[in-house]
C-alpha cells in the first residue's frame, strides 16, 4: 500500500528538479538541459578553448610532447567548418595560421621562446569566442594606452635620441597589437584592426626613415600625425567592439525547451497521484483484508 504514495512521490521530486533544471538551463550559456546530453557546436567550442588553453600552458613550461599532442586536438577543432559561423573568417585564418606556425616550430625543434606568442594569440582568439565583454584580450586596451603615452613621452623628448626612444616603445605596441590580431578578427573590427596594423607599420617606417636625417620638420610632422593616429585606431578597436557587442560571440538565441513542459505537467501528475495515495493510505493504512 505504501508503493502508491512512494512512488508517485518519488517521481513528483524528479520531476520538480527536472523543471527547475529546465528553467535554469535556458538561461545558462549552453540554452537549455538538451545541451548537456548533446554533441553541439557550443559544446566544441568549449573544448576548442580548453585546449587552446592547454597548449599555452604547454608552450608556457616548455612541454613539447604536450603541445604537440594539444595541437593535433586544436587543428580537427579549426577544421570543422560548423564552429566557423562563429566570429569572423579573418579570424579563422588567423587562428590556423598561427596553428601551422607552432607546428613547424615544433617539428624543426624550435624552442617554446619563438612560438609562445602564436600560443597566447590562440588563447586570446578562443577566448574571445567563449567570454565576450569578459574575454581576456580586452585588457590590452589599457596596455596599448599606457604604451602609447610612453611614445608619445619619448617622442617629445626634445633630446637627439627620441627617434631611437620611440622606436624602442614601438616593439611593445606591436607585440601587444599582435597578440590580440585574432581576438579582435573574431569578436572586434576587423577594418580597425587592420586600420592599428598598417598604422603601426607605417610608423616604424617613418622612424626608421628618420634615424638617416639630421633634421626634417616634414618627417617629424608625419610622425606626430602617425602618433595620434594609432591613438584614434586603439579607440576605435575596443569602443566600436563595447558598442557592438554585448553578448559572448556564441550566445544563443533563445529557444523554447519542450522539457520544461514535460517535467511541469509530469510534477502535477505525480503530485496528484501522491495526494491520491497518501488519502487512500490514511483511510485505509494496512490496506483491505479478506475474512476468508
Amino acid at each position: 500500500m505504501k508503493s502508491r504514495v512512494i512512488i508517485p512521490f518519488v517521481i513528483c521530486l524528479f520531476m520538480t528538479f527536472g523543471t527547475a533544471g529546465a528553467v535554469w538551463g535556458s538561461a545558462s550559456p549552453e540554452g537549455s538541459l538538451i545541451y548537456m546530453f548533446s554533441d553541439s557546436p557550443y559544446q566544441e567550442l568549449y573544448r576548442l578553448d580548453e585546449t587552446a588553453t592547454a597548449l599555452y600552458n604547454a608552450a608556457y613550461q616548455n612541454n613539447r610532447q604536450v603541445a604537440f599532442a594539444e595541437l593535433q586536438k586544436l587543428q580537427k577543432y579549426l577544421d570543422n567548418d560548423m564552429l566557423k559561423i562563429y566570429g569572423e573568417s579573418g579570424g579563422w585564418l588567423a587562428l590556423t595560421n598561427d596553428a601551422n606556425t607552432i607546428e613547424t616550430a615544433l617539428s624543426n625543434g624550435v624552442k617554446n621562446s619563438q612560438w609562445i606568442e602564436n600560443a597566447v594569440r590562440i588563447r586570446l582568439g578562443t577566448d574571445a569566442l567563449i567570454n565576450g565583454k569578459r574575454g581576456l584580450w580586452l585588457q590590452y586596451e589599457s596596455l596599448l594606452v599606457e604604451d602609447m603615452a610612453s611614445v608619445h613621452q619619448a617622442w617629445k623628448r626634445g633630446s637627439s635620441n627620441n627617434i631611437i626612444a620611440a622606436k624602442a616603445v614601438m616593439k611593445s605596441v606591436s607585440l601587444h597589437a599582435d597578440r590580440i590580431e585574432p581576438a579582435a578578427l573574431l569578436a572586434g573590427d576587423s577594418i580597425r584592426m587592420n586600420e592599428l596594423e598598417e598604422r603601426i607599420g607605417y610608423i616604424n617606417r617613418l622612424l626608421e626613415a628618420r634615424k638617416s636625417s639630421k633634421y626634417d620638420s616634414e618627417a617629424d610632422k608625419k610622425i606626430e600625425q602617425s602618433i595620434e593616429g594609432i591613438d584614434i585606431a586603439i579607440n576605435g578597436i575596443f569602443q566600436s567592439y563595447e558598442e557592438a557587442s554585448a553578448n559572448p560571440v556564441i550566445a544563443i538565441p533563445y529557444r523554447p525547451s519542450p522539457l520544461k513542459w514535460i517535467f511541469f505537467i509530469g510534477a502535477i501528475i505525480s503530485a496528484v497521484l501522491t495526494w491520491t495515495g497518501w488519502r487512500k493510505y490514511k483511510q485505509h493504512p494496512y490496506g483491505v483484508k479478506s475474512l476468508k
